[in-house]
């Protein structure tokens, strides 16, 4: 942009000299007319005087030196008037040059001043094209962030009694998109999709556990911590599901058969999440 205003003075600049030569020049030519018409007169009065002098021809000799002498007079002036013709026609020429050489750095300069204006505009385009495409990529980003839901919930306390109902999922590890309940153990779906969710029952000592993920009621998976024997216990019950809901369906764990389940470390866990 500094380089485009340089020139924009530059050119600002030539075009003011051009008008100063140009005045330079209409003065000398207008000296030059001057002259020209002056030395027309001096010539008209040496031949006025070559006339007096033929008509003087018998005066007295006093009378014809001093018509001589004005002759001779007229003649320097004359000569002197022609040399300052030629100094004025030799410096016009000069200012004509200097006016045409001004005239082509006007032309380069106008020249680079497009490819400055063209350059500029390129630069321009680029940068707002690199800017939409940044905030369509943050406008992407930020509602693909505002899309995004998942949770994981465990129980606050073991249990060796449990054997019906939901199992409430008490303490929420994270919930995005606040989708999960974990009051009522209950998520729902705040947006149409494809959703995986995880399960996962630890027995309680020997005991036995069976429970079921529910969709609106309706049983899609089956988990269970078997335990068989006496030496056989605190055994895991993992099943994952991958389920196509609609936005408000409602999923949650529901007692099977069995009893009681075992937490120590988040060990019984309830987990979901949009692909």
């Amino acid at each position: 942009m500094q380089l485009l205003l340089n020139q924009t003075a530059e050119i600002e600049n030539m075009k003011q000299q051009s008008t100063n030569d140009r005045s330079i020049t209409q003065s000398l030519q207008d000296r030059v007319f001057f002259l020209e018409a002056e030395l027309k007169n001096i010539s008209q009065r040496f031949n006025d005087a070559v006339q007096v002098l033929d008509d003087l021809k018998l005066k007295d000799m006093s009378s014809t030196q001093l018509l001589l002498n004005q002759s001779v007079e007229l003649e320097q002036q004359s000569a002197k008037d022609r040399y300052s013709i030629h100094l004025l026609q030799n410096e016009t020429q000069r200012l004509v040059r200097n006016l045409d050489d001004l005239k082509v750095q006007v032309r380069y300069t106008s020249l680079s001043l497009l490819d400055v204006h063209s350059m500029t505009e390129k630069l321009n385009g680029s940068l707002v094209q690199r800017l939409e495409e940044r905030i369509s990529d943050v406008h992407d980003h930020i509602t693909n962030v505002s899309k995004r839901i998942g949770f994981t919930a465990t129980v606050s306390s073991l249990s060796a009694t449990w054997s019906s109902g939901t199992l409430v999922y008490d303490v929420v590890i994270t919930n995005v998109g606040n989708g999960y309940n974990p009051s009522t153990g209950v998520f729902t779906a705040p947006t149409a999709g494809e959703y995986v969710f995880f399960v996962n029952v630890q027995s309680y000592s020997t005991q036995s556990i069976y429970v079921d993920v529910v969709l609106n009621g309706v049983t899609k998976v089956r988990t269970m911590a078997y335990s068989y024997g006496s030496k056989d216990y605190y055994d895991a019950g993992p099943n994952l599901v991958v389920l196509s809901l609609q936005k408000g369906d409602r999923v949650w764990v529901k007692h099977y058969s069995g009893k009681g389940y075992w937490n120590d470390g988040s060990l019984t866990t309830f987990s979901g999440f949009l692909l």
